[in-house]
């Protein structure tokens, strides 16, 4: 019997989506997707230099003229200076050109993370290195072919001075050298020890010897507990001294006020006869504690 003379009756739809209309839509959204993600791989990355703001770009042409130490707030946006400036060490670095820059890090994590933004940034060659890789392990071999394939070396500076020690790298081969929290240049660091084994015997006793661009950063060149205002001059520039650098920074907080969010000081007056006395006798004793560890 032809369906179509059937005498049933017709049936009505249900008012739920049909299966057919929710494949439709996945599809559609699968669609969309997809095209999303091709549009995004083939917009072009923007160019950081276009991101800069006029200090970021102040404090990279004081780097491309001159070994510098960068000094800016926490959210300042040091990093992207120190792109910029291997951005503008390209055609040094490059591949088959035989220098390479450094970029150290004190932790491990930094590591990774500048790794990623360089990265991101440029289209260099960047490789990362840390202790629990077994690098401690590395022969001279092993290293030769890591520096063939990189051209930007990020690392813990323990490692950069080993390899310095055993000769596997060669200062005169480093074409840029970063110093991220640079304010860790101290006594006898790894990141003060490569200064002052390497890189200041080769400025006074070798110096048609080629040296790195030294390119220093840090939210805070005073490494010190004493809040003593008269010792902040003198340690800037024994780091001045150490990394042969100038520092640089923007002389207000008003400059900066619009980039990067400041604390603002409250001050709240109490009443000390409406506390009881032990809890203010326990407050006076650990206030007492915390600027004697401040102090010393």
């Amino acid at each position: 019997m032809d369906a179509s003379a059937s005498a049933s009756p017709p049936v009505t739809p249900h008012p739920e989506i049909s299966s057919v209309t929710t494949m439709n839509d996945s599809a559609a959204a699968a669609a969309t997707a997809a095209a999303a993600a091709v549009t995004a791989e083939e917009a072009p990355k923007e160019d950081p230099q276009t991101l800069a703001r006029w200090y970021q770009l102040e404090a990279l042409e004081r780097a491309v003229g001159g070994n510098t130490v960068t000094f800016l707030e926490t959210g300042a946006g040091k990093t992207l200076i120190a792109v910029l400036l291997l951005r503008s060490y390209a055609h040094r670095i490059r591949r088959p050109a035989r220098d390479f820059a450094v970029f150290l890090v004190p932790t491990v994590v930094l590591v990774e993370q500048q790794a990623r933004v360089v990265e991101a940034h440029t289209d260099l060659r960047v490789d990362k290195f840390y202790g629990a890789m077994g690098v401690d392990f590395w022969d001279a071999a092993t290293w030769g072919r890591v520096v063939d394939e990189a051209e930007v070396l990020v690392m813990t500076p323990q490692i950069l001075l080993d390899n310095l020690r055993h000769s596997f790298f060669l200062l005169k081969d480093i074409a840029l050298l970063i110093f991220d929290e640079c304010h860790h240049a101290k006594g006898d660091s790894p990141y003060a020890c490569i200064l002052k084994e390497f890189y200041h015997p080769q400025l006074n006793y070798r110096p048609l010897d080629p040296l790195p661009r030294i390119f220093g950063m840090t939210a805070s060149p005073i490494y010190s507990k004493s809040l003593q205002p008269s010792s902040y001059s003198k340690q800037i520039i024994e780091l001045e001294n150490l990394m042969n650098s100038k520092v640089y920074t923007v002389e207000s907080e008003s400059a900066l006020s619009e980039y990067i969010p400041f604390a603002t000081t409250r001050i709240v007056h109490y009443d000390c006869s409406i506390t009881p006395s032990n809890s203010h006798n326990h407050i006076m004793c650990c206030l007492q504690r915390l600027q004697e560890k401040v102090m010393f």
